[in-house]
């Protein structure tokens, strides 16, 4: 025990000696010596300090000091509290002859033994005074009681001190005992009440510990001293007051259970009811009238266990709960919600309680199906997955109608699917039943077409829509919305020709006011089927402007993720890695693990193609932690896509070849998902010289997406993958410039990843006097595109190019360049790869370092913008004077900040002023 324990044990001590009780009874002492007898009858709440004034009083007196405790176990044991006394006493053979005949008969006490008792203790009291103590006389045995009161007639002269001590009640006024004493001349009552709030600064030690302790125990001594066990329980350095921990607890219990029992009854009808209790309710649970509830109440707050009619702390109201016994709380918390659906509570009230009846007898729960289910929405509408799946997992348990449980088992597919993809699989079998049985909605049945293709089932899945293809007659939004969502995700269930006019973008009215999902779904099939598009982006950001983390929570057509892909695949990566950032920081805060994954999974995808190949690696690791390959469906190829060309990107090849060998599903093949997986592979098999596995891998690509109509380089760029697996094959370089050729007819004017590349792979297939300028204009789109891995491998080209041409001091400088923003981008095996070409030339020494000056490590193009933003100037301003989009001037400020360590504008080095004239 440390020394301020000590300190404060001792004060818990102190304060009882020093009250006014204390001398109280120091004075009835003093007349009981001289030869008068005395009564105090000690009252005050439950377990504030009683027993503890009556016992230290009696070790001061030593050994004419007697006590006996009563219990309402012994009230039906005759003369119990009477024999504690006398033979602790040493009474006479005869005397306890008597006792244990009276205990034997058990019959009401006579006159005849009142007064020979009485006369006996009288008697043992004529040489030297005694101070007996009976501690919570209003649980003493009849007899007991009835030879007290004989007893307190008698004491006249006597030199005895007895000290009563009784738990305040209502009633207890009106009982026989408190009737003499209010009668006899020389009766004193002393009341002990909890301590004051300066009392518990004195026992915590400061005013604020004090306020802090007094808010948790009401100045309740048995839980102060409760408090101080926990403080020395949690460890040598603890101080102030600590959290109720398992002391507090037991002391909280124990002092419930030195109540009577109507007490007890209503403390644990609080504890069930807690915010919700009424005294009408609490009076219904506990089986007690109004009066009752009250008169329990009050003396649970005068204990200081409440406050305001309520338990102080959560740790008391849970103490209560888990002292009762299971069967009983069970049934409670069923009859309080049973109350409470009575009383027209809503669903949100009555709900939680039904759930913690979870063990009780649930014989007729058919009216609670509705609170459940309205439970349920409100649920999934915060955000709670955890308590929509409880709430509909004992509805579906409820339901006593098949066409009714069917409809819940159709919503649990749809919400375990937020929560754990691969238990919600494990229901579609009994779900398809109950639709090939007519037994679910049209909404139930198009919500079923996601999981179904989520976990492979195509067949299942081409089943229901064929379903609702034939029930419906004109096709709603949420009908547009999965065809839509088909046509982009899973072509070949989804209709053969392109989408109805009425699905198709409307800048009118209309529009303007679809629904995010139709929206969301629309902006991601433009851009698939028609390439980059403005309108498409406005809607995407339209829709990220209003989505929650839990949209993210599933692949179907939601609204979060198909706006992300829209954005990333119309090449906006900066608004796709701020909103896709924003929703994961969201769905971490929310413990939403499903969405993070997703969530992770397409941030992986942003980061390889802006050449951050450790960041996509590790979001891809995070996406398949968070969720297992097991749990991610068909929609497995987009991280592991990741994984693998990352891997290959930094030379891991034997990683790579790993990832390849987990199993994935054959369904997947046949998605979208399916594409970066098999492009990721291919890229693998041509680093490891597998040329024509690699090619059949790219021409895959081509021949599926070109049938699926989605035929789109942001998607997968496979004209220029299979281009260059020509190259590297060295025997079809016509093939190879007819490819390119073609990628960059279907590109357009637009600055893009995929032309920088196709103009890197052109270069190869020219002249080389030719290949500079191709480089050169390769390299001006690849850093306004901020793909940092594809423009060190462009920057290698170039510095072989020139080296080709003799022009070896260009060739170095653009090598070096190279070699730091693969270095920047963690391009292990290309950073490797181009070491041999920054070998010394004639005017300068092969020993020479790449310079240590870190603006060195930024691009022509971001130097440029970090230089204008040094000076002051905006973004917008900056923008103005080098002709490029506000938007490209912060995703390239983004990345100087993050090459030169800064935070701020004012942060950046002095040095870049020296760049002002290369702005102009």
């Amino acid at each position: 025990m440390t020394g301020t324990d000590r300190r404060a044990e001792a004060g818990c001590t102190g304060l009882i000696e020093r009250d006014a009780q204390w001398a109280g009874l120091t004075t009835l002492l003093s007349d009981a010596v001289a030869g008068s007898g005395r009564v105090a009858l000690v009252t005050g709440p439950v377990a504030c300090g009683r027993t503890e004034l009556l016992y230290r009083f009696g070790e001061r007196c030593g050994e004419r000091f007697v006590s006996a405790t009563c219990s309402a176990l012994e009230r039906d044991l005759p003369f119990g509290v009477a024999g504690q006394l006398l033979h602790a006493l040493g009474a006479s053979a005869q005397v306890r002859d008597l006792l244990d005949a009276a205990t034997r008969t058990a019959g009401p006490a006579t006159a005849h033994q009142l007064h020979t008792l009485c006369l006996a203790l009288l008697d043992l009291a004529a040489d030297s005074p005694l101070v007996i103590a009976v501690d919570d006389v209003q649980h003493a045995d009849p007899q007991s009681l009835h030879w007290l009161l004989s007893l307190i007639r008698r004491l006249g002269r006597a030199g005895i001190l007895l000290l009563l001590t009784r738990t305040e009640s209502p009633g207890t006024a009106h009982c026989p005992l408190h009737t003499e004493l209010s009668r006899h001349p020389h009766c004193h009552e002393i009341g002990v009440a909890p301590l004051s709030e300066a009392g518990m600064a004195d026992l915590f030690g400061g005013a604020e510990a004090g306020r802090e302790a007094m808010a948790l125990t009401g100045g309740n001594p048995l839980l102060a001293r409760s408090l101080l066990a926990d403080r020395r329980t949690a460890g040598p350095d603890a101080d102030g007051v600590p959290a109720p921990g398992p002391g507090f607890r037991r002391a909280l219990v124990s002092g419930v259970h030195r109540c009577e029992p109507y007490v007890v009854a209503v403390a644990r009808a609080l504890a069930v009811t807690g915010a919700h209790a009424t005294v009408e309710r609490l009076g219904r649970l506990a089986g007690l009238d109004v009066e009752a509830v009250r008169s329990a109440l009050d003396l649970l707050a005068g204990a200081g266990l409440l406050a305001d009619g309520r338990f102080r702390t959560d740790a008391a109201r849970i103490a209560v709960l888990d002292d009762m016994p299971a069967d009983e709380r069970g049934r409670t918390h069923r009859t309080a919600a049973l109350l409470l659906h009575d009383e027209g509570a809503p669903a949100t009230e009555v709900a939680p309680y039904l759930l913690r009846a979870d063990g009780a007898d649930r014989t007729d729960e058919s009216w609670a199906v509705p609170v459940f289910e309205e439970a349920a929405e409100h649920a999934l509408r915060e955000e709670r997955i955890d308590t929509a799946l409880r709430c509909l997992e004992r509805a579906h348990r409820a339901c006593p109608e098949a066409h009714r449980q069917a409809a819940i088992t159709a919503k649990l597919v749809r919400v375990e699917s937020r929560s754990n993809p691969a238990a919600a699989g494990r229901r579609l079998t009994t779900v398809t039943d109950a639709m090939r049985a007519g037994r679910l909605s049209d909404r139930d049945v198009r919500s079923l077409v996601p999981p179904l293709l989520w976990h492979g089932r195509v067949d299942e899945a081409a089943e229901a829509m064929e379903r609702l293809r034939r029930a419906r007659h004109q096709p709603g939004a949420a009908d547009r919305t999965t065809e839509l969502w088909l046509a982009c995700t899973h072509p070949p269930l989804a209709r053969r020709t392109r989408p109805p006019a009425e699905t198709d973008r409307d800048s009118g009215p209309a529009g303007r006011t679809t629904g995010p999902a139709l929206r969301a779904v629309r902006a991601l099939t433009t851009v698939l089927t028609q390439g980059p598009d403005e309108h498409a982006v406005t809607d995407a950001e339209y829709v990220l402007q209003v989505a929650r983390p839990s949209d993210g929570m599933s692949w179907g057509p939601q609204t979060a993720l198909p706006a992300l892909h829209a954005l990333v695949h119309a090449g906006r990566l900066d608004l796709a890695r701020s909103w896709c950032d924003r929703l994961l920081d969201d769905a971490r805060a929310r413990d939403l693990a499903v969405a993070q994954a997703l969530y992770a999974g397409v941030r992986g995808d942003i980061a390889l193609r802006e050449g951050d190949l450790a960041g996509a690696h590790a979001h891809a690791r995070d996406a398949l932690t968070l969720m297992p390959p097991g749990g991610w469906g068909v929609a497995v190829g987009v991280p592991l896509g990741v994984l693998v060309e990352t891997a290959t990107k930094q030379g891991r090849h034997e990683e790579a070849a790993a990832h390849l060998t987990r199993p994935v599903p054959d369904a997947m093949f046949r998605s979208r998902y399916g594409l970066p997986y098999l492009h990721a592979r291919g890229h693998h098999y041509l680093a490891t010289d597998r040329h024509y596995a690699a090619l059949a891998d790219f021409l895959s690509c081509g021949e599926l997406m070109t049938e699926w109509g989605i035929d789109q380089s942001v998607l997968v760029p496979w004209r220029t993958s299979a281009a260059e697996a020509w190259l590297r094959h060295g025997k079809n370089r016509d093939e190879a410039r007819r490819l390119v050729n073609e990628q960059l007819a279907r590109l357009g004017p637009e600055t893009s990843r995929t032309r920088g590349v196709a103009l890197r792979l052109l270069a190869a297939t020219t002249a080389p006097q030719h290949r500079p300028r191709l480089l050169g204009e390769a390299v001006a789109v690849l850093e306004e595109c901020g793909d940092q891995y594809e423009l060190a491998r462009t920057l290698g080209d170039l510095s072989n190019a020139h080296q080709s041409l003799r022009e070896h001091r260009r060739a170095w400088s653009v090598a070096r360049r190279a070699w730091h923003v693969a270095n920047v981008c963690d391009a292990t095996a290309l950073r490797d790869e181009l070491l041999p070409s920054r070998r010394g030339t004639d005017d300068e020494s092969s020993e020479e370092q790449p310079p240590a000056d870190p603006i060195s490590r930024l691009t022509d193009a971001e130097r440029r913008v970090a230089a204008l933003a040094a000076v002051g100037l905006t973004n917008r301003e900056i923008a103005g004077k080098l002709f490029i989009t506000p938007s490209t001037i912060e995703q390239h400020l983004t990345r100087v900040y993050r090459k030169l360590n800064v935070k701020y504008r004012k942060d950046l080095p002095t040095g870049l002023h020296s760049h002002l004239p290369d702005t102009a």
